[in-house]
């Protein structure tokens, strides 16, 4: 085998896990289940007990918009990137939780609780951790 042929399927390999990893993130973004939603009760500080969470998980904190305070865990690499986007909105505290496929070209987030193979180890991995979450603020898990 010569060296061209080597580098010219390498090429192609690259070009193809390319466009795979595009059609997954556009699978996901025209999927009717983006994330997950999780209202509770606004008692106590729950965004402490967010920011402590997020702590012990390995999420860390990469905005914030009025209200709202998105964590990630995760870098794109080897496993799509975990988000919890937490929310104080008066009496409620609304939880958002989903991972998102990277293509480059196009993003789609994809519910923690979706069904089939696509983004399932980190999906199974940020669902744990949601629902450890849920346990300490005594809410129902996400199934």
């Amino acid at each position: 085998m010569s060296a061209t042929s080597v580098m010219i399927g390498g090429v192609v390999g690259g070009l193809a896990g390319l466009t795979l990893i595009n059609v997954m993130a556009m699978i996901a973004r025209n999927a009717n289940n983006p994330w997950d939603i999780v209202t509770v009760p606004a008692r106590g500080d729950i965004a402490a007990t967010v920011a402590s969470w997020a702590a012990c998980h390995g999420y860390r904190l990469v905005r914030t918009e009025g209200r709202t305070q998105v964590y990630k865990k995760g870098m794109n690499f080897l496993t799509a990137p975990m988000f919890l986007e937490s929310t104080e909105d008066g009496a409620q505290h609304v939880f958002k939780a989903y991972t998102q496929i990277d293509g480059l070209l196009i993003k789609g987030n994809l519910a923690l609780t979706a069904t089939g193979v696509m983004a399932k180890l980190p999906r199974s991995m940020a669902r744990k951790a949601v629902n450890n979450l849920l346990t300490t603020l005594q809410q129902p898990l996400l199934p």
